[in-house]
């Protein structure tokens, strides 16, 4: 019995394991989002939750959805290359909030240099 446990024990760490990001070859950044991403450097895109942008200056609009409205969250940040990003809506004062996602080890990530947006305009569903 003991070993069951023991084994159980191992699946779920290795389950629970923060997987490091890939990245698109050359001067790219990833970035995920809790809610749909639905435009990207002035361009409608397909609602999408995670994609690959170009280093460099971007902008994005985030559809943060709540039971009576939906809100069009604006951001625009300096993207690195390399580098992941993440929007969510976890613990924040705005609606959404957009960080710098680092893997601290295997365990475990942080969240850095918060990125408010510039503004979220409510539509009635």
């Amino acid at each position: 019995m003991n070993i069951r446990l023991i084994t159980l024990f191992i699946i779920l760490s290795l389950a629970a394991c923060v997987q490091a990001p890939v990245f698109k070859a050359g001067n790219y950044a990833s970035i995920q989002s809790n809610y749909p991403i639905v435009k990207v450097n002035g361009v409608d895109v397909e609602p999408v939750y995670s994609l690959d942008i170009d280093a460099g200056e971007n902008s994005l609009v985030i559809i943060y959805n709540t039971y009576q409205y939906d809100y069009h969250c604006s951001f625009t940040w300096e993207a690195m290359a390399a580098t992941a990003y993440e929007v969510t809506d976890q613990e924040n004062r705005e609606p959404l909030t957009l960080y710098r996602w680092v893997r601290k080890n295997g365990l475990w990530a942080i969240r850095m240099d918060p990125v408010h947006p510039l503004r979220c305009v409510r539509d009635a569903r």
